[in-house]
């Protein structure tokens, strides 16, 4: 390993006790007391990762991290903070200035362990066969004039009557928001977006936009199964991150973490690039599927290329700087338990509820769940249909 950390706090002890935990780790430790050392030193070599803490005297965490990722995109950024104010935490999120957030005190052993993790994430974003699979891809989705109109809106501090009158632009957008407030297992109804975004929140809602956007059809406009895979892939989607939350609430008795919150909508988006852009091996693998019933196995194993949907997926949600568990969510919900898996329990929540969302939709029989995950979670095997049957979920949402 010869890969470059910079870690930036302005407590000297801090520095001293990071540069011990990284003694003899194989990675070249640098370290800054101050923002603006930082940057000087990102000026004159190649970093690969930043850690930073939030709270700092003169340039802040936040400040840094903005200019970061302005004038160093490829350089992954993360936070480790201790007493960190909840409103600025969420406005790095909302801005996707940090990848993943490490809290103080913290433990050698598991901070070693997460940035080893972090990197070993990275090579499998950046494998050569990944890359040249998405370079042959014509039509990449990237966040449409909604998505980014949005963003701005977020970012000016614009009015929800503003917001709500961006998504309503796009009629398609505007019924997905809406189906998604309401497939909400807490009950709600409503059709208003205004109404929609004040329940959901920001963030949530522009993760449900910037689906959207992928789910969007591209081609294929006379062909009824494509219109219905990508239906069915939308369903299936919103369906995974109702079950998603219910599942988290039902183990841990709160809401789940705004930042994983809509790992269930874009777990498997890479399906969707694979539809638009490897038309004719999806067509082939229609016509082998003619007849077959079995609907949740030519689901979960559509795969047109050496290369996976997960890693296509996660590819992508990297790319737009998701958080990290989202990215992980995409890339890993097939094996939920790999040693590469930082949050293990948001991935294995994610894998559950991919399960549990085609069994709602197609009740399919032949479809077992892992006795491994189900134990990691500390659940037993009637567990998930119980948590379902109390929040009045069992048919397609």
């Amino acid at each position: 390993m010869n890969e470059a950390i910079l870690f930036v706090d302005d407590e000297n002890a801090i520095l001293r006790a990071l540069n011990r935990a990284f003694f003899g780790s194989g990675y070249e430790v640098l370290t800054a007391g101050s923002g603006e050392e930082a940057l000087e030193i990102l000026q004159r070599k190649k970093i690969d990762l930043l850690v930073t803490d939030v709270k700092m005297q003169g340039m802040d965490g936040f400040q840094l991290l903005t200019q970061v990722k302005e004038k160093y995109p490829s350089t992954i950024r993360l936070v480790l903070s201790g007493h960190v104010d909840k409103n600025m935490l969420l406005k790095i999120q909302q801005s996707c200035l940090a990848k993943h957030y490490l809290f103080k005190p913290w433990q050698n052993k598991d901070l070693l362990r997460t940035i080893e993790q972090i990197f070993e994430v990275e090579k499998i974003l950046k494998n050569r066969n990944l890359l040249e699979v998405i370079n042959k891809i014509e039509f990449l989705p990237s966040p449409q004039n909604v998505f980014n109109k949005f963003n701005f809106l977020i970012e000016q501090d614009a009015g929800m009557k503003e917001i709500a009158k961006t998504i309503e632009s796009d009629p398609s957008i505007t019924a997905k928001v809406l189906q998604v407030a309401n497939s909400s297992h807490l009950g709600v109804k409503t059709g208003s977006v205004i109404q929609a975004i004040n329940y959901l929140g920001l963030t949530d809602v522009k993760n449900i936009v910037l689906s959207a956007c992928l789910h969007q059809e591209t081609k294929g406009e006379k062909n009824a199964r494509y219109h219905r895979d990508i239906a069915m892939l939308w369903l299936h989607a919103v369906t995974t991150n109702t079950i998603l939350n219910v599942f988290y609430q039902k183990i841990h008795h709160k809401k789940m973490p705004e930042s994983s919150s809509m790992a269930g909508l874009l777990h498997d988006v890479g399906k969707v690039v694979l539809l638009n852009n490897f038309w004719y091996e999806y067509m082939r693998a229609v016509e082998k599927n003619v007849g077959n019933r079995d609907l949740f196995h030519y689901y979960e194993q559509i795969e047109f290329t050496d290369i996976s949907h997960g890693e296509i997926g996660g590819h992508l949600l990297d790319w737009w700087e998701l958080p990290y568990s989202i990215v992980e969510s995409a890339l890993f919900h097939h094996c939920p338990l790999d040693e590469r898996v930082i949050d293990k329990e948001m991935v294995a929540l994610v894998h559950l509820a991919d399960i549990y969302s085609w069994k709602s939709i197609y009740k399919p029989e032949s479809v077992n769940v892992d006795l491994q995950v189900l134990d990691f979670l500390g659940i037993n095997k009637d567990d998930p249909d119980r948590f379902l049957d109390e929040a009045g979920i069992r048919h397609p949402m």
